[in-house]
C-alpha cells in the first residue's frame, strides 16, 4: 500500500532535541545576574519563536529596551557555552524514529526557527545531522513560524509539495506554520499542553516520538 505522504519535515528544538528547558534556564541565569525576575509566562510565550521575534517580545514584555538587550545577551552567552561544552539532550524516541525513516528511504528535512549557525552546532554535536541532507533555518526565510515559509522551503528543497508532507512539531507556532503550509501536522507537545484548538488542527497529538513513529508507520 502506498504511503499517504511523500516526505517528513522535522522541527528541531523541543521536538528532536530537549533544548527548550536549556533555553529557559539560560534566561533565568541571565535574569538572576541582572536582578530581573523571569516569569514562566514570558518563557512560555517564546516557545517556537525565532531569535529576532524573541528579542522584540522581551522588549515589549519588560517595557525596557536596554534591560531586554542586556538580558538577551546574557542568555545568549550562557546558551552558547552550553551548546559548545555540555551534552545536547535528545528527545526520547528520536533515534528510533530517524533510523526507521532512513531505512525506508523517506525524504526528510529539518525546518527550524533557530538561526543557521546555532542549528548547525546543535545538529552536529547531537549527532542528528547525519540523518538530514536538507535543513532550513529561521534566518534563511522572509517570515518565521507561525508563517509557513520554512516548511514551504524545506519541501521545495526535497522536491515535494508541502501538501504531501507530514510535519512533526512540538509547539503551537510550529503547528500553525505546518498547517499554513498545507501539511498534516503530528504534534508532540514538549513544555506546553495543547489547547482544544491545537488538537483540532493537528492530524494527531502524540505523547512521545515512539507514539509518533507508530502513527507514521500506519500511514
Amino acid at each position: 500500500m502506498p504511503r499517504s505522504f511523500d516526505a517528513l519535515l522535522f522541527d528541531m528544538d523541543g521536538l528532536m532535541l530537549d533544548t527548550e528547558r536549556l533555553s529557559n534556564e539560560t534566561w533565568r541565569r541571565a535574569g538572576a545576574e541582572l536582578g530581573i525576575a523571569i516569569q514562566d509566562e514570558m518563557l512560555h510565550a517564546m516557545v517556537g519563536m525565532s531569535f529576532q521575534n524573541c528579542i522584540r517580545f522581551v522588549e515589549d514584555y519588560l517595557g525596557d529596551a536596554e534591560a531586554a538587550d542586556r538580558l538577551q545577551k546574557g542568555s545568549d552567552r550562557h546558551y552558547q557555552h552550553i551548546l559548545r561544552h555540555e551534552d545536547i539532550p535528545l528527545k526520547t524516541g528520536i533515534l528510533e524514529l530517524l533510523d526507521w525513516v532512513r531505512e525506508q528511504g523517506i525524504p526528510r528535512a529539518v525546518a527550524t526557527s533557530t538561526r543557521r549557525h546555532i542549528a548547525d552546532i546543535k545538529l552536529q554535536r547531537s549527532g542528528l545531522g547525519k540523518f538530514f541532507d536538507v535543513t532550513v533555518a529561521g534566518d534563511e526565510v522572509a517570515r518565521t513560524k507561525p508563517a509557513p515559509d520554512v516548511y514551504h522551503d524545506a519541501a521545495a528543497k526535497l522536491g515535494v509539495a508541502s501538501q504531501r508532507c507530514l510535519v512533526l512539531e512540538d509547539s503551537r507556532m510550529g503547528l500553525q506554520a505546518g498547517v499554513a503550509a498545507g501539511a498534516r501536522v503530528i504534534l508532540v507537545p514538549d513544555l506546553l499542553s495543547p489547547s482544544d484548538d491545537d488538537r483540532a488542527a493537528a492530524l494527531a497529538v502524540c505523547g512521545d516520538l515512539h507514539q509518533a513513529l507508530e502513527l507514521i508507520r500506519s500511514l
